[in-house]
């Protein structure tokens, strides 16, 4: 038998230990190689939706590649951990460490392939139905198979490096320890876990402190603002798991009619040490299981949102145009694209309204830049939208109409046009089913023509031309709807106006504002499942290779223990325990951290209500867990009823 050969039996015989990390490694390399299946896909970047998604699919394979560097090397370093012991037998028998070297490299290299060739060849069997579901939550024309000699390259390139680099790395978890260190192996006596109350405290305060930003308003400095809170809620995380858990358990201890009831002795007393010793990998897995959980939250409540404002959105479509630079309107070309508009309309059958509306845009000093619309077209958008008509105001009346009042509360007076034009708030109106119609200032007609003599002549009025379908008022579009093709065809020659520097005129279509943000947030989510997908079972592999480590040692307790009478049922009770505890602690505190987070962030990041997106983000990530759960539990007991008496 060759040293190679050596090596791979190592790999087989600890096949038990390895296999989940083996697996959690081919589906981080089979998810990385289908998403530069869709990269390198030929058909991509002929749209520019599929542009969109070629980046966001180059953003995932980032965060892929990352993250499975840092779980390889957490879980190398958890296996050599368990096989110190081994190590120390070699290096009595005479194993140089330049060959104990040579075996750690062999074997993470060995384990590296055969994850890389796995994983390659199952995202080549899965390739089809990848293209296929990916094209079809983007909504486009489906991507024909290829081979992806490409994808293939990086894939292998990428990984091959990623496990060499980290076999080098963990030749220097073993050669620091003494050989009388490696035979104790995990078996050296441990000290109790103590734990101190300032930095107890500290993670109270960090958590208090994140939670009291949350609920301050945002304002320009909202993005040093949001990276505070995210380091505060990380260092709480982190003393939580370290400190401030083992206080709580010494607590649990010092409660004597708690601790010496039945086998709560047993499980409190070991949950301080695996609390202790699994803390990191418990913060780690914590900042996992929320940040994912929150950006399922998001984009659940976005999704909402654009379905809610496609409805609230009455008007199908909103021709808009603005002055040119002498102030003046091209009335005759106003009227031969409303006339084409029309026409198209009519072709179709389709029964519409037309209203007509002027819109001022004026600085204020309460409230900087607001859109001025005067009463008489106010109301007849009000009838539109079943919102409350404006009583005859005077001249120097004004009602501020707005989907959140945050912005005026408390104000009495609009002063326009640096003092020039002032009005009396009357009175202010929050009406969400106006939200396009979103801060503005309803003055009479009368005051409407004044202001519009005080401002410059530099194209501060706006004509919209909004029409109405009643047949299409609450009817979700897709993309071959007649709304989403009328709408497309005319925003198609608006974008390439613009793209000429003619950009007085502006086509507005619900049906494709609503298609695309739905298309941006089903790539997203498309991408997010898959990541999502692959922390779970990166967290679940993380929690069983812990397990696995401390088994040798569970089971001389668990031996020890059914000699002084412990039964079979209280050891499955006690083990039950400590194991739900590992899986659903970082869990429950992932939870609590996205909910509240969603919550007092949702008025600043302009959410939704938050709550049942939010539940469904966890609860996924809950039903996978229970399902790792159980499997683990059912593996780790059978080996510890194998030692009772």
């Amino acid at each position: 038998m060759n040293f190679r050969q050596f090596a791979f039996n190592n790999v087989r015989r600890n096949a038990r230990a390895y296999s989940a990390y083996f697996l959690s490694s081919t589906f981080a390399v089979m998810i990385f190689f289908t998403y530069a299946i869709f990269i390198f896909h030929p058909d991509l970047a002929k749209t520019d939706l599929g542009a969109t998604t070629k980046q966001g699919m180059v953003a995932a394979e980032y965060v892929i590649f990352v993250f499975s560097f840092l779980f390889v090397l957490y879980s190398i370093g958890a296996f050599l951990k368990v096989r110190k012991k081994e190590f120390g037998m070699l290096t009595i028998l005479g194993s140089e460490g330049k060959q104990l070297n040579r075996l750690i490299f062999l074997e993470n290299m060995i384990i590296g392939s055969a994850s890389i060739l796995t994983g390659l060849v199952s995202g080549l069997i899965l390739s089809k139905l990848f293209l296929l579901l990916g094209a079809r939550v983007a909504e486009m024309k489906e991507l024909s198979f290829y081979l992806p000699w490409k994808a293939m390259a990086l894939t292998t390139v990428c990984f091959l490096a990623l496990f060499f680099v980290i076999s080098l790395l963990t030749l220097f978890f073993v050669r620091q320890n003494r050989v009388l260190e490696l035979i104790k192996g995990s078996s050296k006596p441990k000290s109790e876990p103590k734990a101190s109350i300032w930095l107890s405290l500290l993670s109270v305060a960090c958590f208090v402190g994140a939670g009291y930003l949350m609920k301050q308003k945002l304002s320009e400095t909202q993005d040093v603002i949001l990276i505070l809170i995210l380091l505060l809620g990380i260092i709480a995380t982190y003393f939580f798991f370290t400190q401030l858990s083992i206080f709580i358990i010494r607590l649990f201890k010092k409660n004597r009619p708690f601790f010496w009831r039945g086998t709560n002795l047993l499980w409190v007393s070991e949950m301080a040490y695996k609390v202790k010793d699994n803390a990191r990998m418990f913060f780690i897995i914590t900042i996992v299981i929320a940040m994912s959980c929150s950006v399922i939250g998001i984009i659940l409540t976005q999704k909402e949102q654009n379905e809610q404002q496609f409805k609230e959105s009455k008007f199908a479509y909103i021709y808009s145009v603005f002055q040119n630079d002498k102030g003046k309107f091209d009335f005759n070309q106003i009227k031969k694209d409303t006339a084409k508009m029309e026409q198209e309309l009519k072709q179709a059958g389709i029964q519409y309204k037309k209203v007509r509306h002027l819109i001022l845009y004026s600085g204020t000093k309460e409230m900087g830049p607001t859109e001025v619309i005067k009463e008489s077209d106010y109301n007849r958008l009000a009838g539109i939208y079943n919102a409350p008509k404006v009583s005859l105001l005077k001249s120097n009346e004004t009602i501020l109409i707005s989907s959140s009042l945050a912005e005026g509360k408390g104000k009495t007076k609009l002063t326009m046009e640096k003092d020039k034009a002032r009005f009396t708030i009357k009175k202010q109106i929050e009406n969400k089913g106006m939200a396009r119609f979103n801060n503005q200032a309803v003055i009479s007609n009368s005051a409407y023509e004044k202001l519009k003599k005080i401002l410059p002549s530099d194209g501060r009025e706006r004509i919209n031309v909004s029409y109405y379908v009643p047949e299409w008022s609450n009817k979700i579009p897709n993309s071959n709807s007649l709304e989403t093709k009328i709408g497309q065809k005319e925003v198609e020659i608006s974008m390439e106006n613009m793209k000429k520097g003619e950009s007085s005129v502006i086509f507005e279509s619900r049906a494709n504002d609503y298609i695309q943000n739905k298309q941006s947030m089903s790539i997203t989510s498309f991408i997010g499942v898959f990541i999502a997908a692959i922390f779970s079972l990166s967290t679940a592999s993380f929690l069983y290779f812990k397990l696995y480590a401390d088994l040798n040692q569970d089971r001389h307790l668990v031996y020890s223990l059914s000699r002084m009478g412990l039964s079979t049922k209280e050891m499955k009770r006690s083990a039950t325990i400590q194991i739900a505890a590992l899986f659903f602690i970082p869990l429950v505190v992932a939870g609590m951290e996205t909910l509240i987070g969603l919550f007092l962030l949702k008025e600043q990041l302009s959410l939704g209500e938050p709550l049942i997106p939010a539940l469904m983000g966890i609860g996924s990530f809950f039903t996978v867990q229970v399902v790792y759960f159980l499997i683990v539990r059912s593996r780790y007991l059978a080996q510890l009823n194998r030692v009772m008496v």
